[in-house]
């Protein structure tokens, strides 16, 4: 059976690849191939059946990935969190992103087999709404939505799909295995082709430094850590790919007719190196047109290999988390410190979803939350153990409710009925035993209980600190 992190990757890196085969293929149409040449009929023909099979092919890891995620938040056998699929769509952030997503698939799979040029630039336009939407769920949105990292993100997204996609479709589909296209068609299409790429890769370099930069932390992560030795490998990757690029674009392209002086220049200036450095002149070899389509798949296997490093990307802990999570010893504060500091700030930038405080408060009493915490008002059964009362742990931020609950080790209070002997959290883990709409409705519940009689920002002799339980 597949585990689920490889299952997450499997299905984001088809993901990937079929939103590459989109926009590239999509970018081909618009921008490569021209628009006055009508021995391109029956290529367009082609594209346009490979653009709509992508998209099929990206609604069903679209679906797929809906299921891995909440399988995630469910922390569930797959089975049970089919289950979950309701409230994950209805009352998470991912839930809201993944309805836009697939709507937009929907509607551009309809217009991907229009011939009109306005439906085409409106199908791309989606599509490009699509790629938005996996920068909106992924690492670059943790800072908020409309933030500069998306935008780069986004950005980075993007121009690499139309370049890796148009690697893939121009060989695979729009030259097909031996297209009789007219020389100065064929260099026409591959010098579009060409700029196209350059552009891109400009792109592509800055917006991932940028990522780069923001994601993996200090230098050293990049092979201390996981997450950076996979950048690595996807660096060397990419380099690659740029290397085979750069001898298309300058060995092969100019030899398709028409090509601009510099770039015949850099032609005659390899064969003189290749002379020099092997003391021969270069072996007899396929024609232009051949030797183009053979460099193309090249880059396509490549192309394949950066999707692959970058789904491990996406489902990987970034470097700065890695290194976030080593340094334990500043989660700790007094007592006296957490009396002080009435109203934390950690996960400010967090906002749950609404939930129901009735069913809320029915998950409170499930896991029998009232055997360490005493809330007021309430008819539970006096705790059996110390713990916090929680009568107005509802002047507390709803996200730190949240992480409470799910992290109680995040802040831990040193004192008794906080930590244990461990000095750890003595609060119980309960992400195996609630749901994401259970997790939901008991931070509602808690967000609602605030003791009137208690003065806002005041301080009690024992703080309503949700992970200070038994």
């Amino acid at each position: 059976m597949i585990s689920q992190p490889l299952a997450a990757m499997l299905v984001h890196g088809l993901g990937l690849a079929a939103l590459a085969a989109v926009i590239g293929g999509l970018a081909l149409d618009a921008i490569v191939l021209p628009a006055d040449a009508p021995e391109l009929a029956e290529a367009r023909g082609r594209l346009r059946w490979w653009i709509t099979a992508a998209l099929v092919v990206l609604l069903l890891a679209t679906a797929g990935d809906l299921l891995v995620r909440a399988q995630v938040m469910a922390r569930a056998p797959l089975a049970v969190a089919v289950g979950a699929v309701p409230d994950v769509l209805a009352r998470t952030h991912f839930g809201s992103i993944w309805v836009a997503r697939a709507a937009a698939l929907v509607l551009a799979l309809v217009l991907s087999l229009a011939r009109a040029p306005g439906l085409r630039i409106a199908c791309l336009l989606l599509a490009l709404g699509v790629a938005l939407t996996s920068s909106l769920t992924g690492h670059a949105a943790e800072w908020g939505d409309l933030t500069f990292s998306v935008g780069v993100d986004w950005a980075h997204a993007v121009t690499a799909s139309a370049w890796t996609g148009g690697l893939i479709g121009l060989p695979l589909v729009v030259l097909g295995r031996d297209p009789p296209w007219p020389p100065a068609a064929l260099g026409r299409v591959a010098r579009r082709f060409s700029r196209l790429a350059g552009a891109c890769l400009l792109v592509v370099v800055l917006s991932g430094a940028y990522n780069a930069w923001t994601q993996l932390g200090p230098v050293a992560t990049l092979w201390t850590s996981p997450y950076g030795r996979v950048l690595l490998l996807k660096l060397l990757v990419v380099a690659a790919l740029v290397a085979v690029g750069a001898a298309t674009r300058f060995l092969v392209v100019p030899q398709l007719g028409c090509g601009h002086d510099s770039r015949r220049a850099a032609a005659r200036l390899a064969r003189v190196a290749r002379l020099v450095l092997l003391g021969r002149p270069t072996a007899a070899r396929p024609t232009a047109p051949a030797r183009f389509s053979s460099y193309l798949r090249a880059e396509a296997v490549l192309a394949v290999a950066v999707f692959a490093c970058t789904a491990a990307l996406c489902e990987g802990t970034p470097g700065r988390h890695a290194q976030a999570g080593e340094r334990k010893a500043a989660s700790h504060i007094s007592v006296k410190e957490f009396l002080q500091n009435r109203s934390p700030k950690r996960s400010a930038s967090l906002t749950p979803p609404p939930g129901d405080p009735a069913r809320g408060r029915a998950v409170f009493g499930r896991l029998q939350c009232f055997a360490c915490h005493l809330v007021r008002g309430e008819r539970f059964p006096p705790p059996a153990q110390p713990g916090p009362e929680l009568t107005d742990v509802g002047r507390q931020p709803p996200a730190y409710l949240v992480e409470s609950v799910m992290n109680p080790n995040a802040l831990i209070v040193d004192g008794p009925g906080y930590a244990g002997p461990d000095g750890l959290s003595t609060m119980p883990d309960y992400r195996e035993k609630l749901t994401v709409g259970e997790l939901v409705d008991l931070t509602a519940y808690l967000a609602g209980l605030q003791d009137p009689a208690s003065p806002a920002g005041g301080t009690r002799e024992r703080p309503g600190r949700v992970d200070a339980g038994r």
